[in-house]
């Protein structure tokens, strides 16, 4: 009978409700620390992709600026260069201007304010 008062023991039962709800505290701590790190996990991911985007746009400019540096090294390179920045030419070369053909003027009938009311009032005839 000893042992069934001091399960009854209302100092007992408020000790082990207490205990209870420090572990549950300790388990809802946890678990906080564990979403955060999840959410830190997958905003990395993101990250990453995001990296690993810009640095294949990287590499496809690295190859495009590596052949532009191929074609300056060359003669013909060095002289395109010079014509489409500074528009010179080789002597004896000439240029060609071409000139569109002047169009033929609209011309435009002229209405007196009498006619244009005519019109407006008579448009359903």
């Amino acid at each position: 009978m000893a042992t069934l008062r001091e399960r009854r023991d209302p100092v007992r039962i408020f000790a082990r409700r207490l205990m209870l709800l420090g572990l549950f505290l300790l388990v809802v701590l946890a678990m906080s620390g564990v979403w955060g790190i999840y959410r830190k996990d997958q905003e990395s991911l993101v990250l990453k992709e995001q990296a690993m985007a810009q640095l294949a746009d990287l590499s496809s400019q690295q190859s495009q600026l590596t052949a532009s540096i191929g074609e300056l090294e060359t003669e013909r390179g060095k002289e395109a260069a010079l014509r489409e920045q500074y528009n010179v030419g080789n002597a004896g070369e000439g240029m060609v201007i071409i000139v569109e053909p002047p169009r033929p003027a609209t011309t435009t009938a002229t209405t007196t304010p009498f006619q244009a009311w005519l019109q407006h009032t008579f448009s359903w005839w």
